[in-house]
């Protein structure tokens, strides 16, 4: 529906010299537009059609109402947003916009100056000597690291880039965060992408002040809503592409063990703001080694990969049980052997997540009774089992549930202290699980 023809009293509110370029006639009823307002006494003021047709309380009634002759208690900004103050009787116009806004044009003066940076960012990762050492140490452990380096580097470059870029807006003369924590935050995030069987020895290139970024989080000193406005903007903080990237590439590298012919799979980094330069390989061994014998690696926090089931009470089982068992469920008198054949199955778990765990969690009671091995597992009809050995002294025994769910069933990684001594989790602890490239032997029913 058209403003033009729901709203023809406040359509004529609408300035008719100051909204040049905009088509009014076709503009829609529930625009977020911002535009120019005269109402019949001559005040002009900005904004958009969908706030100037809301019924607020502050126009008493009259939809029509301007916010200049009604005058609540009121701080307008110059870019039309306003805040209202009921409990106050002044009527401010303030010159500057407000702090959404002032973000997002600070935002689009980054990402203007994005381009412009990417040869500062290349002279610091050549002058970088822990970038240096990721890449030598990469080259011995990643297999398909020569096809896999032109797409991390463009990754690297493109996060020291927003970094250099934030320094030119910001008139800064160095970069907002130590180029160590900057360059260890990207290796972190290219470890994410990089397969789990190198991830433990590339971790030991990983310098200890090393940053990370989260979501829409830039680890530094400058304003905290840059990472919002960033991805409104169109800008990933984590290049979420880059781990199916990746994957694509070493698979295309994988298959041509049998295969002489095919390309490289195209990666379109189109609308990913990946500035334009040129990748060349350099030799960067020679960067100040001197630094490096100071070097200290970021510790790897103990992981565990488990899967959880949730046992109720004791209760006799179906007369066809796969497994042969009379009863099911938990009782306190039972032995950790007894326990186990309970618990094991038959559970309508996916075949992967099994595969990717070390130990299973049998819970009773939001409370861990029992944690078992995993060494394969047996398909059934109606689900499948673990195959593996109860753990009667594992330390996780008797401690609350780290993978708590509604669902009686989870899978998921305990981290950090948790899995050191399986202390209660931190929910922001627990993360999807690493896929496993060998599956477990597996047998049918």
């Amino acid at each position: 529906m058209r403003f033009k023809d729901e709203h023809p009293e406040l359509f004529r509110q609408l300035h008719p010299t100051r909204n040049v370029g905009v088509d009014l006639d076709s503009i829609p009823n529930s625009s977020h537009e911002m535009l120019w307002w005269r109402c019949p006494v001559g005040h002009e003021w900005r904004d958009t059609p969908l706030q100037r047709r809301s019924h607020a309380t502050w126009k008493k009634g009259d939809p029509n109402a301007c916010l200049y002759c009604v005058a609540p208690g009121c701080i307008v900004h110059s870019c039309g947003h306003r805040r209202l103050r009921p409990s106050e009787a002044t009527f401010r116009v303030l010159t500057h916009p407000c702090d959404k806004c002032e973000v997002k044009e600070h935002t689009h003066l980054i990402l203007d100056a994005l381009d412009g940076s990417a040869g500062a960012a290349v002279r610091v990762l050549d002058d970088s000597p822990h970038y240096a050492l990721f890449c030598g140490t990469a080259a011995d452990t990643v297999e398909w690291w020569s096809e896999i380096f032109p797409l991390v580097e463009a990754y690297v470059v493109r996060m020291v880039s927003v970094y250099v870029a934030i320094a030119t807006v910001e008139h800064r003369p160095t970069l907002s965060y130590p180029t160590s924590s900057l360059l260890g935050a990207c290796m972190l995030r290219i470890l994410d992408a990089l397969p789990q069987n190198c991830r433990e020895e590339m971790h030991s290139a990983v310098p200890e002040d090393a940053g990370h970024f989260r979501h829409t989080y830039l680890p530094g000193h400058h304003h905290g809503e840059i990472g919002w406005a960033l991805k409104k903007l169109g800008f990933d903080i984590l290049d979420t592409p880059l781990d199916g990237d990746i994957e694509r590439r070493v698979q295309f590298c994988e298959q041509q063990r049998f295969t002489a012919t095919g390309e490289l799979p195209p990666v379109d980094l189109a609308d990913r703001h990946y500035p334009a330069f040129t990748h060349l390989p350099r030799d960067r061994e020679g960067g100040a080694v001197s630094e490096l014998r100071r070097f200290r690696p970021k510790q790897l926090p103990p992981r565990i990969t488990a899967i959880r089931v949730t046992l109720d009470e004791s209760a006799p089982a179906a007369p066809a049980d796969p497994l042969g068992r009379t009863h099911i469920g938990y009782a306190p008198e039972l032995t950790p052997q007894e326990l186990w054949e309970r618990g094991r199955g038959v559970w309508k778990f996916r075949a992967d997540h099994v595969a990717a765990s070390t130990i299973v969690l049998i819970v009773s009671d939001k409370t861990i009774v029992l944690v078992g091995s995993i060494t394969g597992m047996t398909l059934h009809r109606s689900g499948l089992a673990i195959l593996g050995e109860p753990l009667p002294d594992h330390p996780l025994i008797g401690r609350p549930d780290p993978l708590h769910t509604p669902n009686p069933l989870a899978h998921g990684v305990i981290t950090g202290e948790v899995a050191r001594s399986g202390r209660k989790p931190d929910p922001g602890h627990l993360s999807p699980p690493p896929r496993r490239l060998s599956p477990l032997p597996r047998t049918a029913s």
